[in-house]
Parts: structure tokens; sequence; C-alpha cells
């Protein structure tokens, strides 16, 4: 299974279209607006089985951050 952070890293650059994306790489400073924080957490949350608060976003952006934040969702 890929990392929290590989996850992240992958997710950003299929919401936001591009390939340049790395650990410290913030989310918004790379195109991302408040609406693709939805998209991000929807991802993470049905194709990874991952959870992240959207306040996380509002802390700190940077995909290292955001995956530090992901819990896994456990199945019932």
């Amino acid at each position: 299974m890929n990392s929290s952070l590989d996850v992240v890293i992958e997710v950003y650059g299929k919401v936001l279209g591009i390939s340049e994306v790395d650990a410290k790489s913030d989310f918004f400073d790379i195109g991302g607006h408040s609406l693709l924080v939805m998209e991000v957490i929807s991802i993470l949350r049905t194709e990874y089985g991952v959870s992240v608060p959207a306040r996380q976003f509002l802390t700190d952006a940077r995909a290292e951050a955001v995956a530090a934040a992901c819990v896994t969702i456990e199945s019932e």
C-alpha cells in the first residue's frame, strides 16, 4: 500500500491536473481552491479509505502536513 504522503501527492496531481507535486507542495500555491479541497477529501475517502478534516487545509495545506493528518477509516 502507498504511504499517506504518496497518496496525497497523487491526489493533488490528479485533482489539479499537474505532475509536479512533492511533499512541500502547498495545495493553494499550486492552483488549488476551496471547492477542490472538497474533491481531494472525497477522493481520499472513497478511493483510499482515509479521512482528513477540511480544517487541515486552512492550517497547513502542504502535502506532507495533509498526509500526517490522514486517518484510516475502519471498516464496519
